[in-house]
């Protein structure tokens, strides 16, 4: 397994033109973590089935803006994630850490040379899981302690085995299910990381479905749209959006009076499809199956309208 130094892992990350640094860990895994034995008292009973998630937020006081990264180390096997924020390898060390969750901490102490995780924490939550901090440069809680979510545990550090010393700061993060290795998925704020890397701020209110994802339904995503506009007023807005060999149109006002609206959709080589009406907020949605063809497609508020040409083809 390789190892990487400060400098290296700092050049990479310069070259690359990330603004936050990130750790790169050599970490053996313990054998013992999947069952409960003297030597590992983390593991947990399997239970029957996997219970609901805990509503797991980011490991950081509120406001904090981290980048996390699932790729970086080679010691990583998918779901494990490193944190960090500053522009150098040590620009975070000494942060606070925070409870992910309310929980129980079942471990609170340093292993030299067990695991490599240096300072960490375990904390138990409902449903079988468990939330992992590695490599801290203290801890604040010790085991058997209930944690409220948000409440420090520790601080962000570059504790490991001495073969690694060369490691940087940063916060080793994992959630396991049943006291199993490898994790699984994390989830912040209800939504699950976007693996490898994602930058997120803690505490921060999920960001709103977008009016193509709202109307159309999930997993549609905007490909195009036209502003409706007549005499120098705009109207409102029609979006074209699209999933998996699907296309969706519809028209959008701001909320208020009911205005004469549509929302139009042809596939080459077929009908148009409508949706007209007076409308407070939207026409449509109109959906049509178009793979490997060209749609035509457009909108109308009041006055205003719009018609593409046949276009997006496939």
């Amino acid at each position: 397994m390789s190892r990487w130094r400060i400098r290296r892992r700092y050049a990479l990350t310069a070259a690359s033109g990330l603004t936050a640094v990130v750790a790169v860990v050599a970490l053996t895994r313990p054998a013992a973590t999947t069952t409960a034995t003297a030597a590992d008292p983390v593991s947990v009973r399997p239970v029957a089935a996997a219970a609901a998630m805990p509503a797991f937020r980011l490991p950081f006081p509120c406001g904090q803006t981290w980048r996390g990264n699932s790729s970086a180390s080679s010691a990583h096997t998918g779901y494990e994630i490193d944190f960090n924020r500053g522009s150098t390898p040590e620009a975070d060390n000494g942060d606070t850490v925070v409870a992910a969750a309310a929980g129980k901490v079942i471990r609170s102490t340093r292993h030299v040379n067990e695991s490599g995780f240096g300072n960490h924490v375990v904390i138990q939550h409902s449903g079988g899981y468990t939330t992992w901090y590695a490599h801290l440069k203290y801890r604040s809680v010790s085991v058997g302690q209930q944690v409220a979510a948000g409440q420090k545990i520790g601080a962000v550090g570059r504790t490991t085995r001495p073969s690694n010393s060369g490691m940087s700061s940063h916060l080793h993060y994992e959630v396991r299910l049943n006291g199993a290795y490898p994790p699984v998925a994390a989830y912040f704020g209800g939504r699950r990381f976007g693996y490898p890397q994602q930058t997120l701020t803690a505490c921060a209110a999920p960001a709103a479905p977008s009016k193509v994802a709202e109307i159309c339904g999930s997993g549609y995503k905007k490909i195009d749209e036209a502003t409706l506009k007549k005499n120098g007023v705009t109207y409102g807005k029609v979006y074209l959006g699209y999933k998996d060999g699907t296309n969706c149109v519809i028209t959008v006002k701001p909320k208020g009076a009911r205005t004469a609206m549509a929302a139009t959709l042809q596939v080459q080589g077929g009908t148009t499809r409508s949706d007209k009406g007076n409308f407070t907020y939207y026409a449509g949605p109109v959906k049509a199956a178009a793979s490997g063809k060209c749609v035509k497609w457009g909108g109308t508020i009041g006055p205003a309208s719009y018609t593409s040409p046949f276009e997006h083809c496939g």
